[in-house]
């Protein structure tokens, strides 16, 4: 469990310091990093998810 908060904290971090970096070097493409990175987290989170509703309701199948 605190591997796993761990590795949530530092890809946080690294995902406001690349932000941020674009930031610094042009403003508006601090706002676009930050909105693709929420972008791909989004979707990578909605994929978990359906992977592991799909995995339920294959185990549910192949039981009974």
């Amino acid at each position: 469990m605190l591997i796993a908060a761990i590795t949530f904290l530092v890809g946080l971090a690294g995902a406001l310091l690349v932000a941020y970096g674009s930031w610094l070097v042009f403003p508006p493409a601090g706002y676009i990093v930050g909105g693709v990175l929420c972008l791909v987290w989004s979707f990578m989170s909605a994929r978990a998810l359906a992977a592991s509703r799909f995995d339920q309701a294959r185990s549910k199948r192949s039981e009974g």
